[in-house]
């Protein structure tokens, strides 16, 4: 038992150092999750889960708790920036992607204690962009569905790197947004207070045929609208490259298209047209 005995103490330290760069968070009258401190003064957490106001708790490792404020969410990377008096916070040691079959740990914290839990990376992808536009660094899934408090906490590799930060995803598995997606993002929040993303200002839906998109909608004042899209417009291509799918034009919609011009190829009443538009920035709601 010795073997057993010594493999559950490594955990426990494991779990008990990265305890030290974990918090809580809460808004004053709603439900708890986790955060990491990620620099001196700032606490990343799932935006998803997070409250839809400004204020918040965040209690600290040493148990004190002080209130937050938000500098900044992303909903495309479930990634919000929170201001805290943290005190000073010393680096993660970042691990790499693991393997599918390796040994994960999350780690959060509860009004008593950290928490943790143990799971096995059960599936490894390479970078991919959410239903919401937002560029994940790779894809890690980890075979596990989290309790709600966990949201938000570290997801450590098993020798203590910190691989990402847990989430929910699709029917309520745990996926990790990558410490490589968090650094980039929360150097943009920093700075601007939210993640800028193209904007081409049209509702769109699958045109249940196997590729394009069917246009069901132009936002007024848009770039759509000033470009001439009409409801009903099918997008085929886009700069002579075919689109197949609403996620294909979704795809292209990252924050380097903003101001670009694109040639959009369309089916409007059985026939073919090129339409050129400039991509805007999606408005802030």
């Amino acid at each position: 038992m010795s073997a057993l005995t010594d493999l559950s103490a490594q955990f426990a330290d494991l779990v008990e150092g990265a305890a030290a760069h974990v918090a809580a968070v809460r808004a004053p009258d709603g439900r708890p999750q986790s955060g990491l401190l990620w620099r001196d003064g700032l606490v990343v957490t799932a935006q998803d889960t997070l409250d839809d106001r400004n204020d918040f708790e965040v209690m600290l490792p040493d148990g004190r708790v002080v209130p937050a404020t938000l500098a900044g969410r992303d909903a495309t990377t479930d990634i919000a920036l929170l201001k805290a008096e943290t005190g000073a916070v010393s680096d993660w040691s970042l691990a790499s992607v693991p393997r599918p079959g390796a040994l994960a740990v999350l780690v959060g914290r509860g009004e008593y204690s950290a928490l943790s839990a143990l799971a096995l990376v059960s599936e490894v992808g390479p970078a991919w962009r959410s239903m919401r536009g937002g560029d994940i660094d790779a894809r890690i899934a980890l075979g596990l569905r989290h309790s709600r408090r966990l949201e938000g906490g570290a997801v450590l590799a098993a020798e203590g790197g910190l691989i990402g930060m847990a989430v929910t995803g699709p029917r309520g598995r745990t996926l990790v947004i990558p410490s490589a997606t968090i650094a980039r993002v929360v150097g943009v929040l920093s700075d601007k207070g939210y993640v800028p993303h193209g904007y081409l200002g049209v509702s769109l839906h699958p045109t249940g045929q196997g590729s394009g998109a069917v246009v069901v909608g132009v936002e007024p004042h848009g770039p759509a609208e000033a470009a001439g899209f009409l409801i009903g417009d099918v997008i085929t291509t886009w700069n002579d490259e075919p689109i197949a799918s609403v996620r294909d034009v979704s795809a292209r919609l990252g924050a380097a298209a903003i101001g670009a011009g694109v040639q959009i190829g369309i089916q409007r009443g059985g026939n073919a047209h090129t339409i050129d538009a400039k991509i805007g920035e999606r408005p802030r709601r």
